[in-house]
């Protein structure tokens, strides 16, 4: 069993964008698991994915709640990221800045050790901007899911503002009545516990509320990952881990940062049982 320590890190003050405004407290609630085994000189460090949370990936929202098990190697810290499960409400969810808090994060809790950044996603961006305000620090990167990008994004973007627009103006109870209407994709249809993803991910979404589903969405439509010339520079071992047929996470952003990332090692998934393997490369 491994030892389980949860708590809320402050990570710092936010100045006010208005003179009017005072400044607001920015706190990411986190929990860090770990067994004796463990080394202690390294972490990883996991972000979810856009309205998800650690609680709704435990639940089976997103099928990366395995990556606790990697507990047993070194300590995993997965946390809420801002705006996002039990962290602090905030309105600027670029992934640029959640980048920022991971940076924090590391510098105050593991102060005097490497790290391994980790994230599915919008987690996965969070985990690129990381890695590029302190590369020397981070020891490996596993990017999972990676997002749109550059000019896939560009076109996708109106999808999330049809979807903020849904959810501002009409709630979400809509706003999901909508979505279920899409097609999903096919990998996630063959098993009893892919189908289920879909209400899973939603109670977390309910969980947010309104306001902070629409602030997470608008920081989605504000943010791409960093640019091509950037990410270049980072010469960090990389594990991409990606599946097909998912326009919002598709197969083509995990082979661009493959052919960027020097040395990156790309893993498909061909179904959900190699799905749920996937902890097991990573380690």
């Amino acid at each position: 069993q491994a030892a389980l320590l949860r708590g809320s890190l402050p990570l710092h003050h936010q100045g006010p964008r208005h003179p009017l405004q005072s400044a607001s407290k920015l706190s990411l609630r986190f929990e860090v698991r770990r067994l004796e085994s463990a080394r202690n000189d390294w972490a990883f460090i996991w972000t979810h994915g856009l309205t998800s949370s650690v609680d709704s990936e435990d639940e089976g929202g997103w099928p990366f709640s395995g990556i606790a098990s990697l507990s047993s190697l070194l300590p995993v810290v997965r946390y809420d990221a801002r705006g996002h499960g039990e962290s602090d409400e905030n309105d600027q969810c670029t992934w640029k800045a959640m980048g920022s808090d991971l940076s924090k994060m590391h510098q105050k809790m593991f102060p005097n050790g490497r790290m391994i950044l980790g994230g599915t996603s919008m987690g996965a961006a969070a985990s690129l901007y990381a890695a590029l305000e302190a590369p020397e620090k981070v020891g490996a990167l596993v990017l999972a899911t990676p997002p749109t990008a550059w000019a896939t994004r560009q076109k996708f973007v109106p999808l999330y503002q049809e979807s903020l627009e849904l959810a501002e103006k009409h709630g979400l109870e809509t706003a999901k009545a909508v979505a279920e209407t899409k097609a999903r994709p096919p990998i996630f249809l063959q098993t009893e516990s892919g189908r289920a993803c879909f209400e899973i991910g939603w109670r977390a979404k309910f969980a947010m509320g309104q306001r902070r589903y629409c602030a997470a969405l608008r920081g989605a439509i504000q943010s791409d990952l960093p640019s091509p010339e950037e990410i270049q520079r980072l010469e960090i071992p990389t594990l991409i881990l990606a599946w097909k047929s998912d326009a919002q996470h598709p197969l083509e952003s995990a082979q661009i940062l493959h052919d960027l990332l020097p040395g990156a090692q790309l893993c498909v998934a061909e179904s959900w049982e190699e799905i749920e393997e996937f902890p097991a490369r990573i380690s």
